[in-house]
């Protein structure tokens, strides 16, 4: 999931937002977040958390349903200490119906009855890219929905019940607000600095030939992505994926921590997906997405491998902020490496 700059109000009517390649976009070049500004301006960081964790967007649904489920629905207790033939079903079938509820009712949102048309949708509508061979039964939508239910969930859900099993056994070391309240705060913006260079780290790895031939090709099917794309990947790279939870191993944290990354990742890959920047009702935003930084990944592919929280593209020059020849974007990394690779990947598609 992308990190964009804090906006609002109506969808812009620029000549710029409606370049002949997009159908709308964000401001560009895209803005970076304050943490890594020199000299420090901690003052700036301190207001943009507040704004990134306060205004209605989907990372603050992620944060209150981890604390819904963390602390009531499903907590973690005693009988967690070893698996049995109940609550991890349980755990498996919560974490269905949300994908269904999030990636199936965004899908019908934005795509099937297409409630806010094309406010704030990136790409101008082209079904033809979601069609044909290269897709399971032929269409993306079946495709996508096939990898994420078949694989993401159940992956997801066994990385989320070893750590269940882990608090109850007293492996990870937990922590509480009662005790560390500062530390129990800190670390919900802490760990969407972790989730950010892990995943640039196993995106790029990702991106190397053998690997992407492999797996990394599934969801780079999808040029214009979906909601149900987010997760349609390979099942190897759904391990890896949500290894990023493996953190706990040596993080103090409360159950509430782990629950907010796993559904920052489960639930943030279908709305960063989604195509649009945002859900509106009559031109207005009502829930920021925020996805563009991605996108651009999945139109230029050879960039932005992690997210603009944790610069680590910027630093290592595969950066892309939204400026250049096509409109808003050039192609890429702009190098002969860069257009190799988008020879591969067109390859890979079939």
């Amino acid at each position: 999931m992308a990190v964009a700059d804090d906006r609002g109000g109506e969808a812009p009517a620029s000549a710029a937002a409606m370049s002949f390649r997009w159908n709308w976009h964000p401001p560009v070049p895209l803005a970076g977040v304050p943490y890594w500004d020199w000299p420090p301006r901690p003052l700036a960081v301190a207001h943009w958390l507040v704004a990134y964790f306060t205004r209605p967007s989907d990372r603050t649904l992620f944060l209150i349903f981890a604390l819904f489920v963390g602390l009531w629905l499903q907590p973690v207790d005693a009988a967690q200490s070893t698996l049995s033939a109940g609550w991890p079903l349980e755990v498996l079938l919560r974490n269905v119906i949300a994908l269904a509820v999030v990636a199936g009712g965004l899908h019908l949102w934005f795509h099937t009855y297409r409630v806010q048309e094309s406010a704030f949708e990136y790409d101008r509508p082209d079904a033809a890219r979601r069609r044909g061979r290269r897709f399971f039964l032929g269409h993306q939508t079946w495709d996508n929905m096939f990898w994420t239910m078949v694989y993401a969930a159940p992956v997801a859900t066994a990385w989320e019940l070893l750590a269940r099993v882990m608090y109850a056994r007293g492996v990870f070391t937990g922590i509480g607000f009662a005790e560390h309240p500062v530390v129990f705060v800190l670390l919900f913006p802490l760990l969407t600095l972790w989730q950010s260079a892990h995943f640039f780290v196993i995106h790029r790895a990702l991106h190397w030939k053998p690997l992407y031939r492999w797996v990394h090709a599934v969801h780079h099917r999808n040029v214009s992505p979906t909601p149900w794309s987010g997760l349609a990947m390979h099942p190897v790279e759904h391990v890896l994926y949500f290894s990023s939870l493996a953190i706990f191993f040596l993080l103090p944290s409360h159950p509430v921590h782990m629950l907010f990354l796993l559904f920052w990742q489960l639930l943030g890959a279908p709305s960063g997906h989604s195509g649009f920047d945002a859900l509106s009702v009559a031109g207005r935003r009502i829930l920021a997405l925020d996805a563009f930084f991605h996108h651009l990944h999945h139109r230029h592919f050879e960039c932005n491998y992690g997210s603009g929280e944790f610069p680590l593209d910027r630093w290592l020059r595969t950066g892309h902020d939204g400026t250049g020849h096509d409109g808003t974007g050039h192609d890429g990394t702009g190098s002969a490496a860069g257009n190799r690779s988008r020879r591969r990947h067109r390859a890979a598609q079939g």
